[in-house]
């Protein structure tokens, strides 16, 4: 299942900035992993709406964007058990730029890990998405 054959992107400082502040963000200049920090199960919906508006965003800040969707995704399906009705919007976004999102969608897969308990909500549906698109 595994198999790491695409150039790794990073979020930039750029994007960060801009997201923190549009999204009136928490602005930590020591956050290790901004995504993850900043996720937001109650602002998922949000976060989509700006993602599909689009507006003024950078190639860049689309992908930064995801990735605070992503981690706010997989923060809601631990409130929402069961609850998936906005799985079909994430995954036609991550399907659709998955030249843009692969890395994103190859860190939340966990590829290398057999057991399901070990891994996130959202991980089988990343492993779908991987799988579609490899």
């Amino acid at each position: 299942m595994s198999g790491n054959n695409f150039q790794e992107r990073n979020i930039t400082g750029a994007s960060i900035a801009k997201l923190t502040s549009l999204l009136r963000l928490p602005r930590d200049p020591f956050m290790q992993d901004w995504a993850v920090q900043c996720a937001d199960a109650q602002r998922v919906e949000e976060f989509l709406q700006l993602y599909e508006q689009g507006g003024d965003l950078t190639e860049d800040d689309r992908f930064a964007l995801m990735a605070l969707i992503v981690a706010s995704f997989d923060d809601w399906l631990w409130d929402q058990p069961g609850e998936n009705r906005l799985s079909p919007r994430l995954r036609q976004h991550l399907a659709s730029g998955f030249h843009l999102h692969q890395t994103t969608v190859h860190y939340w897969s966990l590829l290398d890990e057999p057991d399901p308990a070990n891994a996130f909500q959202v991980t089988p549906l990343m492993r779908e998405i991987w799988q579609q698109a490899r």
